[in-house]
């Protein structure tokens, strides 16, 4: 809350656009933005934390180029190990009902 008040106050008061330095630097590191929310303001008195109320998916949180090289490797892994575990990890994704009638 405070990092979002300063950026607010070199915006409204300072006249400071968006996304000059300092207000990125203020912002930036936690993806924040400079917008009041109405759960903070209002619940913040009482212990409310409203970064905790939100649910992390973590396939949004990777880049695919990253997603991609971790599944790659969990691959390679599973192909190394003895057995048919790769195939089982096949036949599993098949089970899984597609969304709708269409495919991508």
């Amino acid at each position: 809350r405070d990092k979002v008040a300063a950026a607010r106050h070199l915006i409204y008061e300072q006249h400071y656009v968006v996304d000059t330095l300092q207000v990125e630097e203020l912002l930036k590191n936690e993806s924040l933005v400079p917008t009041k929310n109405a759960f903070s303001e209002w619940l913040s008195h009482v212990g409310f934390d409203f970064f905790a109320m939100l649910v992390v998916d973590l396939l949004h949180e990777f880049k695919l180029g990253i997603w991609k090289a971790v599944f790659t490797h969990l691959l390679r892994i599973l192909d190394s190990l003895k057995g048919d575990v790769l195939s089982e990890l096949d036949r599993r994704y098949h089970q899984i009902p597609t969304f709708g009638h269409d495919t991508i």
